[in-house]
């Protein structure tokens, strides 16, 4: 598979994580996730001593302990969605899931799926944009 493929595979595992959790608390804190050598997907978790941690916090955590598995070769995919207001294609700004992307072959790429939260926690996801890749675990 290309670079790009490989995070594709992890997009499908991470993005649905991320809206079951938008879906079912109104909101969620950063989640990552990475794929290793053997293409095997695991969820990665982060621990914060404070009781409601910032999500830039967490995010921050979230690339720190990517990138030090990315030191150590155990990984080639690097994965982390949040939740984030962003501007569309078209120039509107939207809340949305954003997943960041990463590959060690030098791919990377920002993720957008916008959404609008309706009565009883109704959530309603819009068409999924890309934009130019972060590079924050591998860097160029």
């Amino acid at each position: 598979m290309t670079p790009k493929e490989e995070c594709e595979v992890l997009l499908d595992k991470i993005l649905p994580a991320a809206e079951n959790l938008l879906k079912k608390n109104g909101e969620f804190y950063p989640i990552g996730a990475v794929m290793n050598a053997n293409d095997k997907i695991t969820f990665t978790a982060v621990d914060d001593d404070k009781e409601y941690p910032l999500p830039e916090d967490m995010i921050t955590k979230l690339c720190e302990v990517h990138k030090t598995q990315a030191d150590n070769n155990e990984i080639k995919v690097s994965g982390i969605a949040w939740n984030a207001g962003v501007q569309d294609p078209d120039g509107r700004n939207q809340d949305a899931i954003v997943v960041s992307l990463e590959h060690r072959d030098n791919y990377s790429v920002i993720i957008c799926e916008p959404y609008k939260k309706g009565f009883f926690k109704k959530v309603s996801f819009g068409n999924i944009f890309a934009l130019e890749g972060r590079n924050d675990v591998w860097k160029k």
